[in-house]
């Protein structure tokens, strides 16, 4: 590969020192996407990090610039991505999710990787395949108010015993969109760990919390004895809205909108939204048609899992509800909310 073929920039053992103060000030030394390496106590094994997919979720950012800074030796050898630099620093600072016109980087991780997210993503897939890690965790902020949660394409002991370092709520799905955690296997567990929202005190010490346990604990691949209890819920759907809809989020309809969500619907984040339960007025333009609801082999599962009265939506079933987002920007590129059957919850304890 030439250096044009090569986006991430590979820096090994920083020194605490050459670390700048703030945040901000180590996004500029990084200035564009980066790999990190640091050797550690045992150096037969490795661990992977990923941060900053998003530019506008800094906790897993700030809990690694934290580690950093102190100096702090690893249990293993680690190699942390920081990817979305650029997007970080746009304008003022984590304001954008993605550089406007590019690809959302966490859909990048499968073909074709022909556009320059991808081309990151394709580096960075072989920059994990020559190190070998034994497992990667990926942190990120939920985009809107919402507790903690982790998401894993495999339900199996190593797969929950990295989620339960940073939380006890799991989802366990099927859908493939193109995220880092699809690249998951048995050999590297490979899961997904939402802070909580990027502006909340809270996810940012949870974020301290558990990359403290990933990167001193000697062993993290299987669930302590006793202790640990996690909520499980499976095979989510999404809501997904048509990319041109006109949305708004009020506490009653917007005239001209082809859908007013509550504005309180993020309260529902984790809890059980009953049948019956108010997701939002549809304009009379477009009515359902900007609504699809897939679950992981296509079929349409909206009837399933919601239903219409007049122009108002609702759900058609108790439903737990997760990923509720109030960002209108993320609702159309991305979706609304996720949605799984009540009777797809466990509660597992060890």
């Amino acid at each position: 590969m030439n250096i044009s073929d090569e986006p991430i920039l590979c820096i090994h053992n920083p020194h605490p020192e050459t670390i700048a103060h703030t945040v901000e000030g180590f996004l500029n030394q990084l200035g564009g996407p980066v790999m990190i390496s640091v050797e550690g106590k045992d150096t037969s094994r490795t661990r992977a990090i990923c941060t900053l997919l998003h530019g506008n979720e800094p906790s897993g950012l700030r809990a690694v610039h934290r580690w950093l800074r102190s100096g702090g030796t690893p249990a293993v050898n680690i190699i942390c991505f920081i990817i979305s630099v650029k997007a970080a620093l746009t304008e003022e600072l984590h304001k954008h999710r993605i550089l406007p016109g590019q690809r959302d980087m966490n859909r990048c991780f499968a073909p074709p990787y022909d556009d320059y997210n991808g081309r990151i993503a394709e580096h960075m897939l072989d920059l994990v395949d020559s190190y070998q890690p034994e497992c990667m965790i990926d942190i990120h902020n939920t985009s809107g108010m919402s507790p903690a949660f982790g998401v894993v394409t495999h339900e199996d002991p190593a797969h929950e015993a990295l989620i339960a370092l940073f939380t006890h709520h799991l989802i366990v799905t099927d859908l493939k969109l193109g995220a880092l955690m699809e690249i998951s296997s048995s050999n590297m567990p490979v899961v997904t760990v939402e802070c909580g929202g990027a502006n909340d005190e809270r996810s940012d010490q949870l974020a301290v919390d558990g990359l403290a346990r990933y990167l001193f604990e000697g062993h993290v691949l299987k669930l302590p004895n006793e202790g640990v209890e996690i909520e499980l819920y499976r095979h989510p759907v999404r809501l997904e809205l048509h990319p041109d809809s006109l949305i708004d989020f009020s506490d009653e309809p917007v005239p001209d909108m082809d859908l007013t969500v509550p504005k309180d619907l993020e309260q529902h984040n984790f809890g059980t939204a009953p049948e019956g339960t108010l997701i939002g007025w549809l304009g009379e333009r477009c009515g359902t048609r900007i609504l699809r609801v897939q679950n992981a082999i296509g079929r349409d599962m909206f009837s399933t899992f919601f239903h219409v009265d007049g122009q108002k939506l609702y759900t058609a079933r108790p439903l737990k509800l997760f990923m509720i987002t109030s960002n209108r920007a993320i609702a159309l590129s991305d979706c609304l909310l996720y949605a799984s059957f009540e009777r797809e919850y466990t509660y597992l304890k060890s």
